[in-house]
């Protein structure tokens, strides 16, 4: 049967079906008595609580670290050392690798 809009027993049974789903239960339940429950928490939890609430403390950059190099740039004194920082990206990348096993 194609269903069209103007077609009233389909129409009446979608509004019957609506109808069903949306009427309150008959049957009800005995309300449930509510019993407490005992939990534990690891006592790392509360040095992990601690530790992270430190943390968010701690500011972001290290403002006067980024005043020393834009110091020592402004002077001419910075200078880039390409091997430190070709170690650091090849242990990076072995650390990241080795993640992945």
């Amino acid at each position: 049967m194609k269903i069209q809009p103007n077609n009233p027993s389909v129409a009446n049974s979608a509004a019957v079906s609506n109808k069903a789903r949306l009427a309150p239960s008959t049957t009800t339940s005995a309300p449930s008595q509510v019993r407490p429950v005992n939990v534990a928490i690891n006592p790392l939890a509360n040095q992990v609580a601690a530790l992270e609430q430190s943390v968010q403390q701690q500011p972001v950059v290290d403002s006067e670290k980024v005043a020393a190099i834009k110091q020592a740039i402004a002077q001419g004194k910075f200078t880039i050392n390409p091997n430190a920082i070709a170690d650091g990206l090849i242990s990076s990348a072995r650390e990241l690798l080795a993640g992945r096993e």
